[in-house]
Parts: C-alpha cells; structure tokens; sequence
C-alpha cells in the first residue's frame, strides 16, 4: 500500500489553521500567545500563561529533543503496514511544546530519548501536513 493510502484527517477550529499554515509555508508551525510570547501545542483559545486570547501561528525552529518514542510492529493503519517497524516520536521543540511525528527511514533505533532531532512537514492536501522526525546530524 502507498503512502498516499494513509490516513489523513480532517482537522477543525485551530488545528486547521494551524495545519494550512505550515501546508502554505512547508514549514512546521506553532501558537504563540501575542501578549506574552509563550508558545502553546496543541494551539488553544486562551493562554495558560496569561490568559489572553491573542495568538499569532508563526514558523518554529523545526529543532528540537526526543521526548520518548514507541515502536510500532504491526500497525492499526492498513496505510503503515508496509512501514512497520516505524518509530513514533514526541519531540520536545526548542521552543518548548511538544510535537508528536513518524521517525522518517528504515530503522525504527535510530534515535533515542535525548537524542536531537529536526522535524519537517509534509502536506497532503491543503489542510493537513504530516510531521516527520530526522536524526539531527548538525548536533
């Protein structure tokens, strides 16, 4: 099965215009409150920082540590299958939220907790972008 088999969803509110900006730029995107400056993942309508409701979605660092990960033998997607063993990564972004993206490659070990990473997106359509995970070579 192709990678285009994968399931694709269908995000609302503000995780869609959180999608269709990092689909516009090819870059992962991040809600950072315009009062404060915190950065908020998964992007919400008030800051627990400050309570505003003022938000701008701005481009991240894409760089970040890996959080934890789990291996996947047999995948509940019929569109993962052919990929499995695949390695699901939460990566702690530089900017501080943490991110959730497939481990891009063959190998599944090749990063480890505190390991640097990049994240990357990849958009399917105009709504949504898969986020992806590679070893950091520059660290």
């Amino acid at each position: 099965m192709s990678a285009e088999a994968r399931y694709v969803p269908s995000p609302e509110g503000l995780n869609l215009e959180l999608h269709r900006a990092a689909v516009a730029a090819g870059r992962l995107h991040l809600q950072r409150c315009s009062d404060c400056g915190v950065y908020r993942h998964p992007p919400r309508y008030y800051c627990a920082a400050c309570g505003s409701p003022g938000y701008e979605m701005v481009p991240s660092e894409e760089r970040g540590t890996v959080h934890s990960l789990v291996v996947t033998h047999r995948s509940f997607d019929p569109g993962w299958a052919p990929d499995a063993p695949h390695a699901t990564v939460a990566v702690e972004l530089d900017e501080g939220p943490r991110v959730i993206g497939a481990l891009r490659g063959d190998d599944p070990h090749t990063v480890r907790i505190g390991d640097r990473v990049r994240v990357s997106v990849e958009p399917r359509g105009d709504d949504f972008a898969f986020v992806w995970v590679d070893p950091d070579a520059s660290a």
